[in-house]
């Protein structure tokens, strides 16, 4: 049987404030997230929800630790596929002036960056503590 832990399925929450960042891992609202949460996980997939950029985007699963590590100093801006089907979008996050953009991708760019990301993110199958 396993924990109530390992039952739990999050999104990852980043909030915008004009000058800070902050990541967190948010527990499900209700029943219809926890399921939406459900399906993206059998798919590897998670979602990820900007607050104060009016945006939910579902991202690879592995993305929270790449973001961490981007984002804290190797990089000033961080790179990250939406991978929702309807709009395929490029996702830059900048720590430095506290800013996201979303620039929208071909069917060819959208698959060429998810491989390319696929290939990053094998770095990160597990959490760093």
């Amino acid at each position: 049987m396993n924990s109530i832990d390992e039952l739990v399925l999050k999104q990852i929450v980043l909030y915008l404030d004009g000058k800070n960042l902050e990541l967190k891992t948010v527990d499900p609202g209700n029943d219809d997230e926890r399921d939406e949460l459900e399906k993206l996980d059998k798919k590897g997939l998670v979602k990820f929800r900007v607050i104060d950029a009016s945006g939910d985007f579902i991202v690879h699963k592995n993305i929270l630790q790449k973001l961490i590590d981007d984002l804290s100093g190797q990089s000033p801006v961080s790179e990250i596929i939406d991978r929702n089907i309807k709009t395929p979008s490029l996702l830059q996050i900048c720590a430095l002036n506290v800013w996201l953009r979303k620039t929208p991708l071909s069917p060819e760019q959208f698959r060429k960056k998810v491989y390319e990301e696929n290939l990053v993110l094998e770095n990160y199958t597990t959490l760093k503590e």
